[in-house]
């Protein structure tokens, strides 16, 4: 009875999964990644902003720099494990598998352990399934790459308006842009880590004088 409450709460969360995670198996292969090696990033990593993100910049960064952006790109999924701090405590797969979604649908649900595990399950295969099926369409379906790849841009530019809708806080991006205007011309080679490091630093020092 739990899984299936679980599998109706989820099955909107499939929808996007899903979609999301096909056009990542696509993207991965087109751009030279082995399929399995795209599997398995979902597998391991499920974040499919950062998986997104990897393919801009994987051949074009250091390890150290990807770890970086990487940390700080999911920094917020710390405090969602605070959060639940008491309701997972000993379980690391939950832990790991506590995304914007399941944290949305989880928080608004008593402490259900079984419950909690199969939310946390059955997004994570939605995430896993659509790679499957991207990497699997794209090895027979031959197809332009041309034009598809803008997804990775798109992707973050809904991210960017749904934050302004839902924050009306215009100050974090007008920072990122003046950041990345500032090592551009200053001609640092690391140009992406730099200015999310300074950015990062200037947040900081604002809410702890403010």
């Amino acid at each position: 009875m739990k899984f299936f409450n679980a599998l109706k709460d989820t099955l909107p969360i499939f929808v996007s999964y899903f979609t999301l995670s096909f056009s990542f198996g696509v993207l991965a292969v087109k751009m030279g990644i082995h399929p399995y090696i795209a599997i398995f990033m979902s597998i391991v990593i499920y974040s499919g902003s950062l998986q997104f993100l990897l393919l801009a910049i994987y051949n074009k960064l250091s390890l150290l720099d990807i770890f970086i952006t990487s940390f700080l790109l999911n920094f917020r999924q710390f405090f969602y494990s605070l959060t639940f701090l008491d309701r997972y405590k000993n379980h690391f797969y939950k832990i790991f598998a506590l995304t914007d979604e399941t944290f949305a649908i989880l928080t608004h649900k008593k402490n259900d352990p079984k419950y909690e595990l199969y939310v946390s399950i059955l997004n994570h295969s939605y995430w896993i399934i659509g790679t499957i099926c991207g990497v699997v369409f794209v090895q027979y379906v031959n197809f332009e790459l041309k034009g598809l790849d803008f997804i990775l841009i798109s992707l973050f530019v809904v991210i960017l308006i749904e934050n302004f809708l839902d924050t009306k806080n215009f100050f974090p991006t007008i920072l990122g842009i003046i950041s990345f205007l500032i090592f551009y011309f200053l001609g640092v080679e690391n140009l992406l880590i730099f200015s999310i490091l300074f950015s990062f630093l200037i947040i900081y020092l604002r809410h702890k004088y403010a």
